[in-house]
């Protein structure tokens, strides 16, 4: 059964340069009701301010997608991976074994608007992958 969880229901955090909303428990974002679903364990929607972000921080045995609404998403990690996912481009990391990286608004002057969606992988222990894509048109998506 589906069930529709309304935005003014979902966690939220403010930290001044981030703005996110947390659809499931994230963080200091604590509901016993909302863990996840199956195997999709995180979908976010952040909002970073210009110029800030995320420090360099790792992630093993999770695959995690970031879709950029607006504004540009840069990325560099342990792999040697560097580039800025604009809107309407996709980004798979399949982190495997352990992948460090970061993620800063790449503007110095407008806000970066992203979802960032986490799945916990059938398989662990892989070798980390990185992958990046142009997807669909973001008002395909949402509405």
């Amino acid at each position: 059964m589906i069930t529709v969880r309304h935005s003014r229901d979902r966690g939220h955090a403010d930290h001044g340069w981030l703005r996110s909303q947390h659809s499931f428990s994230f963080a200091d974002y604590y509901d016993q009701a909302q863990m996840g679903y199956s195997s999709l364990r995180v979908i976010n929607e952040d909002r970073v301010a210009a110029g800030a972000g995320f420090p360099t921080h790792g992630h093993s045995n999770m695959e995690i997608i970031t879709y950029v609404l607006a504004g540009a998403l840069e990325h560099k990690d342990s792999l040697g991976n560097s580039s800025v996912i604009l809107p309407g481009e996709v980004q798979r990391m399949s982190a495997g074994t352990g992948v460090r990286h970061s993620e800063y608004n790449h503007s110095k002057t407008e806000p970066v608007h992203f979802l960032q969606i986490w799945i916990e992988p059938d398989v662990h222990g892989i070798a980390p992958v990185m992958n990046r894509r142009h997807s669909l048109r973001t008002s395909a998506i949402i509405a």
